[in-house]
């Protein structure tokens, strides 16, 4: 009879692991590196990664603020440009009555 064992290495690569994450596809290993000089560059790696996409996150966080302050301007002037414009209506159609 054949081992019928759930735990074998075929189903564990598919399975989830204990964080919630998937393990890697059985063609593809994960990189393990043992040298601490190759593990903190890879660190410092994702740490540039990281704050190369907090750059990105800001400068777009910026653009939106700016246009958003002239959206608010234009805006405002718009409101006080109606506001004038249905004073004037008012006034006309009350010396229209007179």
């Amino acid at each position: 009879m054949a081992n019928e064992n759930p735990a074998t290495p075929e189903k564990q690569a598919n399975s989830p692991k204990g964080n919630g994450q998937k393990a890697q596809p059985s063609g593809k290993q994960p990189r393990v590196i043992s040298n601490p000089n190759d593990v903190a560059s890879v660190v410092l790696m994702q740490v540039d990664q990281v704050n190369a996409k907090k750059d990105e996150l800001t400068i777009a966080i910026k653009g939106l603020t700016d246009t958003t302050k002239q959206l608010v301007r234009i805006y405002a002037e718009h409101a006080a440009a109606i506001q004038k414009l249905q004073e004037k209506v008012k006034s006309l159609e009350g010396e229209k009555k007179k």
